[in-house]
């Protein structure tokens, strides 16, 4: 097959898999469905936990922390699910196919409040994150498999989603860390 030939089966199958992707939401993940109002309760909830309890006078260290956690996990997230490995078969909205109210807005939230705790009262982040992901991986991770919130395939488990949870976390601490002391305000 030449290459614009392929290139154009690419596409085609794109349009075929959009098409496919909005009817499955509309059928199954729309606003009918209890999917959709727990979706829109992860990121509600967490949003307004996080505006009552962030520490304003760290707001931009502590959202840059949230924001590297964020980044980091949506991307992993769009990989395993490229690769079929880590599948939320009922998003937010057909438009966004990935499991966007965890790695976008609940993660990020809790393990901004973790941060600023552990810096706020000096206690060891990396025990705390241990813990955290732990409940999220297995507690949380659990729960969605059993609720039908979360496949996982082709080998990925539990325990993979604890570690890229750490991982996330501890990436995410660390560049922090290293922006605060560019900035020259290491804590």
């Amino acid at each position: 097959m030449k290459k614009e030939q392929l290139y154009e089966s690419i596409l085609n199958k794109k349009e075929e898999l959009v098409i496919l992707t909005k009817q499955y939401w509309s059928q199954y993940a729309g606003i009918h469905t209890w999917y959709f109002w727990t979706n829109i309760a992860t990121i509600i909830i967490p949003l307004f936990i996080l505006y009552v309890l962030i520490d304003r006078k760290r707001i931009f260290e502590i959202s840059f922390f949230g924001y590297t956690a964020h980044v980091l996990w949506a991307n992993i997230d769009n990989i395993l699910s490229m690769n079929n490995l880590l599948i939320h078969p009922h998003s937010l909205t057909h438009l966004l196919p990935v499991g966007v109210t965890i790695t976008a807005v609940l993660f990020p939230v809790t393990f901004m409040l973790i941060y600023q705790f552990c810096t706020n009262y000096n206690r060891n982040f990396y025990l705390y994150a241990v813990v955290a992901s732990i409940i999220f991986a297995f507690g949380f991770g659990g729960l969605s498999l059993l609720l039908g919130l979360l496949h996982l395939e082709n080998g990925m488990n539990l325990f993979y989603l604890f570690l890229i949870d750490l991982v996330v976390a501890f990436l995410s601490l660390w560049l922090t860390k290293l922006f605060l002391k560019i900035k020259g305000t290491y804590v």
